[in-house]
């Protein structure tokens, strides 16, 4: 993932058709790798006529998803499987789950998820031997969400470990602390077997350096055909292989998690109401025409007395009070803007992004954010609560979450997306779209065999909607974590969620997403709605699918000191003149750097 924060989308889009943004160099890799996926609506879809890695800055590997010499999956004198032809295309060959359940929810559209109102009657084994060896899986993941029941509590994690024939054991920590865990563990050299890439290539410095030295290239295993052994793995499409950078000079070393409007660090999010509270104070299905007036509806919204607050958003370089929602609606590209000469731009250069600052200022000076939101880390726990009454939140998982939980009070809240609006009259709404994959994970270097075994695992855990499968790592076991409805739903009671749904198996591997929730009556419709008003007004980044060395080795550093300045601009500690100067750092340090490679590799790219 080549990023300089966590990697935003942006407006290469040809022509003035909004609802599709998708450059011709992505459609024809979309069409050669076959992939009519219904997946999480992102924009993105392949670089898939990128050229292959050699230059510094270019794309790991470009041939389209169908092209390449496959891999062979025989084995050499040393038990490993060959290595693939050099210049051939490093990712799997894509492979549709065959006899697929038919959904809901289906646009002939491949940013679109699929959805599904009832679970697959009759789920199907997808996986026929175990595929451990009995041995020990250490990981080290972030988990998102509430902690899960410890191992030696959760008969629904011991029932997925006897499945695998593997004791599989995690080291979880929370998203706010997992940087710097990451980043201690990686500098040692007891490193756990399975790692989680949040962040992406940001994640800590110079990661390319560290998946060439201590983790396993993967190619051998899984680049064109040899990914049969693993067909779960081979479901994944192909463009999320290609833009989370998951190969480098010719050799894979990431496995990426699949989404297309997945909450994901940096995207931004979107902005989300309490419905109860916009719909009696505000008006049912109202939508704000501009800046001035939504800032109008937030101080009707705003009741510090009682404990309410208009908006609420957390300051964590990642997010920022969510200040790219904002800039998306103040007209900034995402991430970085394409010229028509080539040059590009990046989204904080511009005044556009500069206005967003000054917008998001100016509403915290009005005391429209709760006092706690320097300190706060997560401002998903505020919104449940209905300490605000809107949050800029993240689509995918965290509305799954807060969502979920809405329902489980008593009366029920319940949350809605907003629909985009410009800052001003006559602008053009818009929202930055995710790059097609929340994060990835690496495997540390081992002997052939123990590789296989863990990619064995991994297709486990990655088996598809509707299966034996996904049914537990998903809902857990029938009778004690779930029952099911008279339409063969699984209906999870909390212990079951906390069981099966928060231990973070899907953080580690998943299937393709599908828009289901059994426990959430209307999610797949109502998922399948606001991807018809989110993708239509969606942006994505030019850059997507290419690597800068410097932004993912000083890149990240750079990005810190610039988010420092916007937060205290923000919270009225700096002027909105400093940000300016912070613009003007970041250009002289990296950002000028970042540029130029970015727009050599995007030069040197096959059409």
């Amino acid at each position: 993932m080549a990023t300089d924060r966590a990697r935003r989308r942006d407006m290469d889009r040809p022509g003035d058709d909004s609802r599709r943004q998708i450059s011709r160099r992505r459609f024809i890799g979309v069409a050669a790798a076959g992939t009519l996926v219904g997946t999480a609506g992102a924009s993105l879809l392949l670089n898939a006529c990128a050229p292959q890695a050699a230059p510094a800055g270019k794309p790991a590997s470009g041939a389209p998803a169908s092209a390449g010499a496959p891999a062979s999956s025989g084995s050499s004198g040393s038990g490993a499987p060959s290595k693939p032809a050099s210049g051939s295309d490093p990712f799997p060959t894509y492979a549709s789950v065959a006899n697929a359940p038919k959904p809901d929810y289906k646009l002939d559209d491949p940013r679109y998820d699929l959805g599904f109102d009832n679970y697959p009657q009759n789920p199907v084994k997808s996986v026929h031997e175990p595929p451990g060896r009995g041995s020990d899986v250490n990981v080290l993941v972030a988990n998102y969400f509430p902690p899960p029941t410890p191992y030696e509590q959760n008969p629904t994690w011991q029932a997925v470990n006897k499945a695998l024939n593997a004791n599989v054991q995690m080291s979880m920590v929370a998203g706010a602390d997992y940087k710097a865990k990451f980043a201690t563990v990686i500098a040692g050299d007891d490193l756990p077997d399975i790692m989680h890439i949040w962040y992406g290539y940001t994640l800590a410095p110079n990661l390319p350096a560290f998946f060439k030295a201590k983790c396993a290239d993967l190619a051998p295993y899984l680049a064109g055909d040899a990914a049969k052994e693993y067909p779960n793995l081979a479901a994944i499409p192909t463009y999320a292989w290609k833009n989370s950078v998951s190969a480098i000079d010719g050799a894979l070393y990431l496995i990426p998690i699949q989404r297309h409007l997945g909450t994901f660090p940096g995207v931004g999010g979107y902005f989300f109401k309490n419905t109860e509270m916009w719909d009696k104070e505000i008006g049912p299905d109202t939508t704000p025409k501009n800046a001035d007036e939504f800032k109008k509806m937030l101080q009707q919204l705003n009741r510090p007395q009682e404990n309410r607050w208009a908006i609420g958003n957390h300051g964590r370089e990642s997010w920022l009070f969510g200040i790219w929602q904002y800039a998306a609606m103040f007209g900034a590209p995402n991430g970085w803007k394409k010229n028509p000469d080539g040059t590009l731009v990046k989204d904080f250069e511009t005044e556009e992004f500069k206005a967003a600052v000054g917008f998001v200022r100016d509403l915290m000076a009005g005391g429209l954010f709760p006092p706690d939101a320097p300190t706060i880390t997560n401002s998903r726990d505020g919104f449940v609560a209905k300490k605000y009454a809107t949050s800029v939140e993240g689509y995918g998982n965290a509305w799954i979450d807060f969502w979920r939980r809405g329902l489980q009070q008593n009366p029920q809240t319940k949350f809605a997306l907003m629909k985009p609006f410009p800052a001003h009259d006559g602008g053009k709404a818009q929202v930055f779209l995710s790059p097609g994959f929340l994060s990835m994970n690496a495997i540390k270097k081992a002997e052939p065999e123990r590789i296989k075994e863990l990619l064995r695992i991994l297709n486990y855990l990655a088996a598809p909607f509707g299966s034996e499968e996904d049914l537990l790592l998903t809902a857990g076991i029938k009778g004690q974590d779930y029952t099911v409805d008279d339409k063969g739903n699984p209906q999870p009671n909390q212990q079951g969620i906390a069981n099966a749904r928060y231990v973070p198996w899907q953080y580690i591997t998943q299937r393709p997403y599908v828009n289901y929730q059994a426990d959430i009556p209307g999610f797949a419709k109502g998922a399948h709605e606001a991807q018809q008003i989110i993708i239509p007004a969606g942006l994505e980044d030019p850059t997507l699918g290419y690597l800068s060395p410097t932004a993912v080795g000083k890149g990240a550093a750079a990005m810190t000191t610039w988010s420092d300045t916007v937060r205290d601009v923000i919270l009225g500690r700096k002027q909105l003149s400093d940000f300016d100067a912070a613009v003007k750092e970041w250009k002289g340090s990296v950002g000028d750097t970042i540029r130029k490679e970015y727009t050599d590799a995007m030069a040197g790219a096959k059409p």
